[in-house]
């Protein structure tokens, strides 16, 4: 989903409903409900297709976008955090070869090994001004539910983990000293499903049945409580998540 362009996200980038999910780091209570500040649309396909796109979007002829995070830690794809988890799948065999099983080292700890010490937003917004951008996009939040802002939802975020900074926060910062109109993108709707795999366990092998870090319970606001999620499909019916 494509955040607000054009203007910074409200309390860094407000993507999700930001209740008081637990009261908890660990607990997994249902979250608060918020209602929804009425906007310029209705929830139909009449209301939106109102909708005109801004003047300055439609002369824009590139944009760039940063999907960046903490899976750049391994450098071995997309969806690690994911298929680190998935017995036999490439990643899964990498992240044991190097870092350890993942019923003992998950992704959580490759959390904390991101610390974005080189990271240059200025000298990468130069770049992308030479190319011709004429706005930037940068990831706010990705399926493996860490925020790169100082969320207040759940602590697990890059300010109290990893890189402690507002990633976003920075990137907005480069790019309206350079005149972008700036947004940001979150992927957070299918990580309830997309996520389940975390409380698996090998069925083969000298760890069969030993569960993945996933399962602890102290790490249940990162991995989400979804045991009992089906793996098929994409987003979720269950009434925590959608709430």
């Amino acid at each position: 989903m494509l955040g607000v362009i054009g203007t910074a996200p409200r309390s860094s980038a407000r993507l999700k409903k930001e209740g008081d999910l637990s009261a908890s780091f660990g607990g997994a209570s249902a979250p608060t409900s918020y209602e929804i500040a009425k906007g310029p649309f209705e929830p139909t396909w009449e209301s939106l297709r109102q909708f005109e796109c801004p003047r300055w979007f439609r002369d824009a002829k590139l944009g760039l976008w940063a999907h960046w995070g903490p899976q750049s830690v391994p450098m071995f794809g997309d969806w690690y955090a994911r298929h680190m988890y998935v017995e036999g799948h490439d990643q899964y065999r990498y992240h044991w070869r190097v870092y350890g099983h993942p019923s003992k080292v998950g992704y959580k700890d490759i959390i904390q090994q991101w610390k974005a010490e080189k990271f240059q937003p200025e000298e990468l917004m130069d770049l992308y001004v030479a190319a011709g951008a004429k706005y930037f996009v940068a990831l706010a939040v990705h399926h493996d539910n860490f925020d790169l802002w100082n969320s207040k939802h759940h602590r697990w975020n890059a300010v109290n983990f990893g890189p402690k900074r507002d990633i976003i926060a920075l990137w907005r910062e480069a790019a309206r000293k350079q005149g972008l109109y700036f947004g940001v993108s979150e992927h957070l709707g299918a990580s309830f499903r997309w996520w389940v795999v975390n409380k698996g366990a090998d069925k083969e092998g000298p760890y069969a049945g030993v569960p993945y870090d996933g399962n602890d319970p102290a790490y249940e606001d990162l991995y989400h409580p979804n045991r009992d999620e089906p793996r098929e499909g994409w987003y979720t019916e269950n009434p925590w998540w959608s709430f």
